[in-house]
């Protein structure tokens, strides 16, 4: 009996100790200064992929707020208290739908994540 515990002790730590390897490997790293969000999008180009298609993405970041995507659609960007990068699109398919993200940079990739969930990666150029 002794050691059927001694077993399903090990097992246990075992999975405890896997449990916080996993969560540790998939912490984010956000930004959270917003004037550093700020200065790394404004006058940029973010060219990456948009994970839920596994499309090609591109966002031109106007250093007056103004956005565009791959498509051509315009949007209105600016970072919020939070520094979450914000935008609000003006028309194209996603006309009217507002929403703000997390934004991670790590060794010059950026990835914007969205209630937590990563949904485009890629890199910074042109500022």
């Amino acid at each position: 009996m002794k050691l059927k515990h001694l077993k399903m002790g090990r097992s246990l730590a075992m999975a405890l100790a896997l449990s916080t390897m996993s969560a540790g490997a998939m912490a984010q790293n956000f930004v959270t200064s917003k004037a550093e969000v700020e200065q790394l999008l404004s006058g940029a180009i973010f060219i990456g992929v948009y994970l839920r298609t596994e499309s090609a993405y591109t966002l031109k970041f106007g250093t007056d707020g103004t956005l565009t995507d791959t498509t051509g659609a315009k949007a209105r960007w600016w970072v919020d208290d939070e520094a979450r990068y914000c935008r609000e699109w003006l028309d194209g398919k996603l006309k009217g739908n507002t929403g703000c993200m997390n934004v991670e940079l790590e060794d010059g990739q950026v990835a914007l994540y969205s209630e937590g969930k990563k949904v485009v990666e890629g890199i910074i150029a042109g500022n």
